[in-house]
């Protein structure tokens, strides 16, 4: 049986669907009977798969017009408007992008089984950008248009914190990204929102950075968030949280999975202090861990982070971890990872 992350019924779609019927106007029997039988059909979905009803898409991408999708892109059934608009990226029309920018305020919300046994509810306008930017539709300067758009006016977005993540430090979005890393944690995942902070490496930030992080958790993919954030602003302030987590977790936990220590590397050796290599050379020996299943990795994560941020303290370190690694580490040493990849 499939667990589902967020529950969302047909009831709950309707009701979220009522409160826009001005807004959105178009019903079933605006459209002619053939297509109308194909509307009902996504209707009944009820939710967006990877296994919908192949002869209802396929009728919408080869036998309806422009207007009609158009059309469409304002029913009244949230799934509807998703699956017309993704309908007119499929089409490669011309004009996928000022229609994207006319309908970020659909805050409608449809379930999206983005695994198997995973989903989730996402606004009708997170789908679409997330649909286009998938189909590698979007231009470098429609994406730097669209997250100017998202972060000044729909903040609300799920894509807002995805793109503040991303993007590099600039001046005109540090009140919105201090504003967004001030709010209550109500997730571990929030903590993007401080590592977005820690790139414009303001010392008056510290203070709330700092208090963001001061409780780490046990989930390794929010843990990289003030790894990453130490990495890219390694004041003095911080290094005791990197201690912290050696002495209390490293040390007496087993790991999750072969990346727990990726940016935690990173981080240490930024500081490139007789204290960081200690906790470097401490990372490469058995006896540092419960478990030294992954020990072969966290050796790599060492190598790859003394690579990046070399330093004379961290020659002979370096020197004795460069023979065990493999051709495929050295070949791609200055290459980004693919978990380091960017979208906006």
């Amino acid at each position: 049986m499939r667990h589902r992350i967020y529950i969302l019924t047909l009831l709950t779609l309707t009701i979220v669907g009522c409160g826009q019927k001005e807004k959105y106007p178009y019903k079933i029997s605006d459209f002619r009977p053939e297509l109308k039988k194909h509307i009902q059909k996504i209707i009944a979905e009820g939710q967006l798969s990877d296994n919908p009803d192949t002869l209802a898409l396929n009728f919408l991408k080869d036998s309806c017009t422009k207007d009609e999708l158009l059309k469409l892109m304002n029913f009244e059934n949230p799934l509807v408007r998703v699956r017309a608009y993704r309908t007119i990226i499929y089409r490669n029309e011309p004009d996928y992008f000022p229609i994207l920018l006319n309908h970020l305020d659909d805050t409608s919300k449809v379930t999206w089984w983005y695994y198997d046994d995973a989903a989730g509810d996402f606004m009708v306008s997170d789908l679409m950008i997330r649909k286009a930017e998938s189909e590698r539709k979007l231009t470098q300067p429609q994406k730097d248009s669209l997250v100017d758009i998202v972060l000044t006016k729909h903040l609300y977005l799920g894509t807002a914190e995805w793109m503040i993540k991303d993007i590099e430090p600039k001046e005109k979005y540090y009140p919105i990204i201090r504003q967004t890393a001030q709010k209550e944690l109500t997730s571990c995942h929030d903590l993007s929102n401080t590592y977005s902070l820690a790139k414009f490496k303001k010392q008056e930030d510290i203070p709330l950075i700092k208090k963001n992080f001061s409780e780490y958790t046990d989930n390794p993919f929010c843990n990289n968030n003030y790894f990453k954030a130490i990495e890219v602003f390694p004041d003095t302030e911080f290094f005791s949280l990197l201690t912290k987590y050696f002495d209390e977790v490293i040390k007496k936990r087993k790991q999750e999975w072969s990346n727990d220590l990726k940016y935690y590397c990173r981080a240490v050796a930024q500081y490139q202090n007789k204290k960081s290599l200690d906790i470097l050379v401490a990372l490469t020996k058995k006896e540092t861990y419960p478990d030294s299943w992954y020990l072969p990795h966290n050796q790599e994560h060492v190598f790859k982070a003394i690579h990046k941020y070399k330093s004379p303290i961290y020659d002979s370190l370096y020197n004795a971890l460069k023979p065990q690694m493999s051709e495929y580490v050295i070949k791609y040493l200055d290459k980004p990872d693919y978990d380091d990849r960017i979208t906006w």
